[in-house]
Formats: C-alpha cells, structure tokens, sequence
C-alpha cells in the first residue's frame, strides 16, 4: 500500500491517521471514542496475566496509552509505516507515549532488525510466559506478510528459549553454584577478554573435539610439536593423554561434568578454558592457570563494575563453540578443526571410543557430509553447526580448516587432510605458557578485591530485592542494575509455579541461602 498519511479529527479531540493508497484509505482509530475503542480492545486481547506486549502497530496511539495503564512491563510497537510514525510522532498523545520509559517504539523496515534484537533481550530476561503478540486494529488486513513475519521471529525466539528450560531445570543448582563459588578462585587468572589485548593472532589453533574421526588423526596431531597451539574439548582429553598427546589447552563449561575427564593426573597441570559455570570443584583443585572465557550475565556485571575487559562473543551451546567464540575474540586468524563430526560416523559411533550415545536415524537431522553425500546429524550438532557456520561467515579475515575428514561439512571451512595442515605449518617462537605468564593479562590483586568487595555486595542487594517484592523490583526500578538478579531470574527460569511472583519469591529464597553458605565458606 501506499505511504501518504493525512490526520483527522476525531470527535474526542484526538487525532487519527488515515492511510491512503491505490485502493482507498484506511482508518487505524475511531472517530468518536478512541479511548473507548482501546478499552473494547484491551478487554478483548490483554489477559490478567500479560506483563508485557508486542504490539504491532501504532495506530491512534490509543491502545498503546491503554496497555500502559493496565500492564507493569513493557511495550515493543513496530509501526511499519514511516509516513504514518512521521504524522503521528507529534501528536499530543504520542510526544507522552515517547517518552515513557516502559515504551520502545520502532518504525519501518529498517528498524526491523534492531526490534528482533532488543526482543531477544526482554526475552532472555525469564519474561517468556507474560509476553504477548497482539496486533492493532486494522493492520491484519493492511500488513499480513509483515505481521507473518515478525509473529514467525516472536514465535522462534519463544520455542527457542522453551526448548532450552528443560536443560535449564536439569543443571540451574549446579549452576549457581558454580558461579557463586567462582571469585573465590579467580585470583591471578586470566581474563579472556583482556588477554586479547596481547594474544600471538599469527600463531595457528587446532581445535580438538571427540567426534568419532579424531581417532584417524592422533599420529598426526603428535606431528604438530609446537607448529601450532592444541585447544582440546574436556571430552577428547583422555584420549589423547592415552597416546600422550598434551594439549596446550582444554575447555570446559558444563555445569554438572563429569569429573572422569580428568582422571588422569596430568590433566589437573593443563591450563584450562572455563566459564562462570565450570565445576567449582575441578576449579579449586586445579593447578595451572585459567581462562575465564564467555561468562555468565551476572560475572559480566561485576567485570564491569571492576573495569575487567569482557568477551564479546556469546557462547550459545557446547563447549567446542566455547573454544571457537574465544580464539575468535582473540583474534586468532587460522583455525583448523579436527574431531568436529558433528554427525553419526557411517557405522552409527557418536564419539570416540569410550564416550558413546545411541544412533538415532533421524531424517529431519540429514545433512550434507564432509565427503560428500548424507550424513544423519541430531538436534543439538545441528544447532552447533548452524552457530558456528554463522560466526564462521562474520570473521571474513580469518582462515578456516575442517581436517576433520569425517562427519557432517561445515560451510565457511577449507576442506584438508591433517597431514596437508601439518606439513605447511612453521614452528613457532614462542610458547603458550609465555603468554599465560605474562602479568599483564591476568586479574591484578587490587582487582581481585574490589571483585571480592561487588561480590559480597550481593547478598545485601538480595535483602533489597526481597524487602522491595515482585512488583517494585521489576516494575519500578531497574533491576538489571544489581548483578545479582541475573541468579534470580535464571533461577525463576527452572520453576513451573505460576504466579510469576510465586517464582521471584522462591527464586529470591533459593538465591539468598546459596549465597549464604558460599560466604560461611570463605569464613571458614
């Protein structure tokens, strides 16, 4: 349709945009009532439970004043008229509506994008279950590709963080567990983010995962001797100790690991990749140097408070994306992957000897092959996959190699046997413990207690929360300023109670205690 916008005068005194095209014009108002309008609206679509809306039009501006006075959260609009956001943009009712805190208005197709970014973050914020779709009067006839698409974004991002919470349940104790009991071990460690700063980008990583192919290059990877650095997953870690492969590096983040990755007494003297939510065991009795990697929302908030240098690329899934988002933020420009199957091996083997899972044939997870044809992948190698092919295809200045020579293809990679890597890599002049060794990248003391210090701070800010209630903390104030309420709202994530206040108050409870023994410990 068209995008000439005239306003008229309704008999309430508001104003109402009409949009004219080829077939005539459309209303998005009422001429006589239009609070009452909204009011028939609101009855209609916004149950008692809805905290915030995804409202898509703008319209007389009518139904937007309503939500705000009868939901707490708040509202995204997507006006997807220029001409009718310009005429409207300066209305009485709308130069109020712009500068409501609760109100984020987005108009036409460029502003797209940054909607499905801005939603994604009140999404994540555990608002799953209150936040609603709804479309303004008239728009359905006049946009209906539009609205198809943006309820198809809305719909993606719900099933995605849904499909996420049973995980969520599984591991949220360990979790935060984890996490609270991080600052009592990060002192002299080393910050992912501010080793980047001073990190070798020209030195090669081979990344070293336990898809049921690396087993065909562990001579190979024993060719390497100091050519390139050696980033193991934990799971590959055993196998390669058995053939006294020692990698420069092994990663780790699953909350709930199993410990018997590091059986071995070798593996407690290689450095190790961590995030916030590693086993705090494995931590304390570790002995060589970690790097804190991707972390989680509420350890980036005391980084920030403590001016430590954050990572800036988010770990979605496992842990072999952990190693690829680090070497990425580092600038590392040749990558070569090996053991990355990422899909069943042609007689069903999921993982190297020792670590199998049940093959499962599942057609909707057929994917192209590393040598051509078929391979039957499953739902999280895909989700993997389709990450890294996208983090693959943004960092253009760096070189990918798939010597895998197994298991699904990753697009974006050079396809090479790792006998040809091997045999055009130079030896390089300096070691990866020189650059773990070097006092400028790791936590200064006076950092580490100003960490303490934040750190401490949560437990009063807990007492805050829970003095404050449901209402005031998310509605009134702004909770994202108190690192703490990253725990309490991952934490709601797990809980099914409904009321959403049901979940604060337990969340709150659960939080505080675990707070509790983790400052009884450090006393003792």
């Amino acid at each position: 349709m068209g995008q000439k916008c005239r306003l008229l005068i309704a008999k309430d005194g508001n104003k109402v945009p009409f949009l004219e095209s080829d077939g005539g014009e459309i209303r998005f108002g009422s001429l006589y009532n239009g609070s009452y309008a909204a009011g028939r609206w609101l009855q209609y679509h916004i149950a008692e439970e809805i905290e915030n809306v995804v409202l898509f039009g703008l319209g007389d501006g009518q139904i937007l004043r309503g939500l705000l006075e009868r939901i707490p959260g708040s509202v995204f609009v997507y006006e997807p008229s220029e001409a009718l956001y310009r005429e409207m943009r300066h209305t009485a009712i709308c130069k109020k509506l712009q500068v409501e805190k609760r109100v984020r208005i987005f108009s036409g197709k460029q502003s797209f994008t940054e909607l499905c970014v801005a939603l994604w973050e009140l999404l994540n914020e555990n608002y799953v279950d209150t936040t609603a779709f709804r479309i303004h009067s008239g728009y359905g006839i006049c946009y209906p590709g539009e609205i198809e698409r943006l309820q198809g974004q809305f719909t993606e991002m719900i099933q995605r963080i849904n499909s996420l919470r049973p995980s969520v349940k599984r591991f949220i104790h360990s979790m935060i567990r984890n996490q609270l009991a991080t600052v009592a071990n990060m002192e002299g460690d080393i910050p992912l983010g501010r080793l980047a700063k001073y990190w070798n980008k020209e030195v090669p990583v081979i990344v070293i995962s336990a898809g049921p192919s690396l087993e065909k290059n562990l001579q190979w990877l024993k060719e390497v001797n100091g050519r390139a650095f050696l980033f193991s997953v934990d799971a590959a870690l055993p196998l390669l100790l058995e053939n006294d492969i020692i990698p420069d590096l092994v990663a780790c983040l699953d909350a709930n690991k199993n410990m018997n990755c590091f059986a071995d007494e070798r593996s407690l003297s290689i450095p190790l990749l961590v995030t916030t939510n590693a086993p705090a065991g494995l931590i304390r009795n570790h002995r060589a140097k970690k790097i804190w990697g991707s972390t989680h929302a509420f350890m980036n908030a005391l980084y920030t408070r403590c001016g430590i240098e954050l990572p800036e690329t988010e770990v979605e899934l496992g842990v072999a994306t952990l190693i690829l988002a680090s070497l990425i933020d580092l600038g590392t420009r040749k990558i070569i992957f090996v053991g990355q199957d990422l899909a069943y091996s042609k007689d069903g083997k999921s993982h190297i000897s020792g670590r199998e899972e049940k093959f499962i044939k599942n057609k909707k997870y057929e994917t192209e092959g590393y040598d051509g044809g078929k391979v039957f992948s499953r739902a999280d190698w895909t989700m993997t996959r389709e990450w890294m092919e996208k983090e693959i295809h943004r960092a253009k200045d760096r070189e990918f190699i798939n010597a895998t020579e197994g298991g699904a293809k990753i697009k974006g990679t050079r396809q090479k046997t790792l006998e040809e890597v091997v045999g055009e890599l130079k030896v390089q002049d300096i070691s990866f413990q020189e650059i773990l060794d070097d006092n400028r990248v790791c936590i200064r003391p006076e950092e580490y207690e100003k960490l303490k210090k934040e750190f401490l701070q949560g437990k009063e800010d807990l007492n805050k929360v829970r003095k404050e209630g449901y209402e005031k903390t998310f509605f009134e104030t702004d909770y994202k300023k108190l690192p703490v309420m990253n725990l309490v709202t991952d934490y709601m994530a797990s809980l099914e109670e409904k009321p959403r206040k049901v979940r604060f108050e337990k969340a709150v409870d659960y939080v505080y205690n675990e707070y509790d023994k983790e400052i009884t410990a450090w006393k003792h």
